[in-house]
């Protein structure tokens, strides 16, 4: 009788201990990330409260949602990594998430009257996070390595 000797590739990617004091460079990217998201959704918020006062509530709404579904889905991923299944209520949680998010931006539209422009101005914060990140990973690939 043969035992299987391969090692398992899924499992041998996960790190063993995502709490210990070393932090791996994929939860160092996501940290980085988080900071970079939270500052760009202040600079936003602060350029809105200088140039168009009107538009705050709104911008400060996009920002906030874009905190909710990034909070929610890093939790999601570690949780996933941890249990390294994948269970039909874990789909429920990412399609409440995503309704959630409708229905307060449908909400805010519509029975608040706020601003497109604002919430479009907060929801660009995670684009422009994303561009900035891709720039510092350009220009310092070693940071992540």
């Amino acid at each position: 009788m043969k035992t299987d000797t391969k090692p398992d590739t899924a499992a041998s990617e996960v790190p063993e201990n995502l709490n210990s004091g070393k932090k791996s460079s994929h939860i160092k990217q996501a940290d980085f990330f988080r900071n970079l998201l939270l500052g760009i959704s202040i600079i936003l918020v602060a350029g809105t409260a200088i140039f168009q006062l009107d538009l705050m509530p709104s911008v400060m709404l996009g920002c906030a949602v874009i905190g909710f579904n990034y909070y929610w889905t890093v939790k999601f991923v570690q949780k996933l990594l941890l249990e390294r299944k994948l269970f039909a209520l874990d789909l429920l949680f990412i399609l409440t998430k995503f309704a959630i998010s409708v229905i307060v931006l449908f909400g805010a539209l519509t029975y608040l009257k706020l601003p497109p422009m604002g919430l479009l101005i907060g929801l660009s914060n995670v684009a422009l996070a994303a561009i900035m990140y891709s720039f510092v990973r350009v220009m310092n690939p070693h940071k992540f390595a």
